[in-house]
């Protein structure tokens, strides 16, 4: 059988699990002016909080700042968990784990479908961060199912899919305000003109939690499950020697690539707002192109290059490319110049395609057999601390800086990461 035959249930809730996740992405910005123009309840207070503390009364760094926020702590639950669920993959299979966090995935969004209330939306983004370990999982199940030469090719498909998702999920985001659902209601439960997006998001999940218990078999050996026992799930445990020769240094640099990739996807919606004055739809076709860009990469290109040249040289070009790529993202702010801003997103989505999947395969291959699950685990985790990080940051530097900000330091990041990579 095919590698893409045994891994396509997998690859399919990578899809789902990925759109629906970036499916909010365009509509950040103004989510945050609906719920901010809210005369009373939580994030009113949190702005009133910040206005007085440090004399900034600016809407549009307001609903950046918070927007911010918010990501981060979807990440940090993200963190928190990953290895839990990974290690429950371990125990209990892998199977059993997706269908508990696509579940809770649905519960969120239709929490979502019904948030009249900004306390609401939070709530539905706890939750939905609190399962987000679908890629970690999902990740481990593809290394069961290949052999050691076929790994880069799996995570090679993996971060395809995973990029699949992020095109299609903000089109879907820009598409939903073409057609808003009436408002009806008031108070906590109502509905709004992003309940369509909502929708649309639970829906995703709910074909996802259909073809997962329909398509996937469990792809764990009980030899493996019995091994895996001794095993912790402590979140910080995420350098430890015992994930596999070098697995600690890599995650390293994933978790630099990913906090500055993470300040570049959570203020890039602000910026074209604030910037370029563009809409939903102008936003997600940005986010289209880069999802288009980053799958070219990852689907084509990649699985092509790391034969001839090796995981590591792929990961350098990455590097080399995404660095002038913020660079340009971060002229955007003082040029508003939309053709800088297409060169410097399609310099960083050629970027992420290289650097994603050949490091994802580097912590495979260096791992043992029966600790995939805890190593990839562990390698997420450091993803979801980065995007944790990178948020917080970005938001705070886009709020006290301004919108240039957090892609000069992104750059800066990312050019550690470059000398540190040269070191391995």
């Amino acid at each position: 059988m095919s590698l893409f035959r045994r891994t396509s249930p997998l690859l399919f809730t990578l899809f789902l699990d990925l759109a629906g996740f970036s499916l909010v992405f365009p509509l950040y910005a103004r989510l945050m002016d609906h719920y901010g123009a809210q005369h009373s309840g939580l994030l009113r207070l949190l702005q009133d909080g910040t206005e007085q503390l440090f004399g900034v009364s600016d809407p549009t760094r307001n609903a950046a700042f918070f927007g911010g926020l918010l990501a981060a702590a979807f990440s940090l639950l993200q963190f928190a968990l990953t290895p839990f669920w990974g290690r429950m993959s371990d125990t209990r299979g892998r199977r059993r784990v997706l269908l508990i966090t696509v579940s809770m995935s649905l519960g969120g969004y239709l929490l979502w479908v019904f948030a009249g209330r900004f306390e609401l939306f939070v709530l539905s983004r706890l939750l939905c961060g609190s399962a987000a370990a679908n890629i970690s999982v999902a990740s481990a199940a593809i290394a069961d199912l290949t052999s050691r030469e076929e790994r880069t090719r799996g995570m090679g498909l993996m971060g395809a899919s995973v990029g699949l998702g992020f095109l299609v999920g903000p089109a879907l985001g820009g598409i939903s305000t073409l057609l808003p659902m009436p408002a009806l209601g008031a108070g906590w439960f109502a509905l709004n003109e992003f309940s369509t997006a909502a929708a649309l998001a639970a829906l995703l999940s709910a074909l996802n939690l259909y073809q997962l218990s329909r398509g996937f078999k469990e792809s764990l050996g009980a030899h493996v499950q019995r091994e895996a026992l001794v095993r912790s799930a402590n979140p910080v445990a995420l350098f430890s020697r015992k994930l596999g020769q070098g697995v600690a240094r890599i995650n390293v640099l994933w978790l630099i690539f990913m906090s500055a990739f993470a300040a570049f996807e959570s203020t890039l919606v602000f910026l074209l707002k604030d910037a370029l004055h563009w809409d939903a739809i102008q936003t997600a076709l940005a986010m289209v192109w880069l999802g288009i860009t980053s799958v070219m990469m990852q689907g084509g290109i990649v699985r092509r290059l790391v034969p001839r040249l090796g995981e590591k040289r792929v990961a350098l070009a990455g590097f080399a490319l995404i660095v002038p790529g913020n660079i340009l993202v971060a002229v955007v702010s003082e040029a508003a110049s939309p053709v800088l801003l297409i060169t410097g997103i399609t310099l960083i989505a050629l970027g992420v395609g290289c650097i994603s999947p050949t490091l994802s395969a580097l912590v495979s291959l260096r791992a043992p057999e029966h600790a995939q699950g805890l190593a990839l685990g562990a390698f997420r985790s450091v993803g979801a601390l980065g995007r944790a990080v990178g948020p917080f940051s970005a938001a705070w530097l886009y709020f006290a800086a301004g919108p240039g900000a957090p892609f000069a330091l992104a750059a800066a990041l990312l050019c550690v990461a470059l000398v540190m990579l040269r070191r391995v």
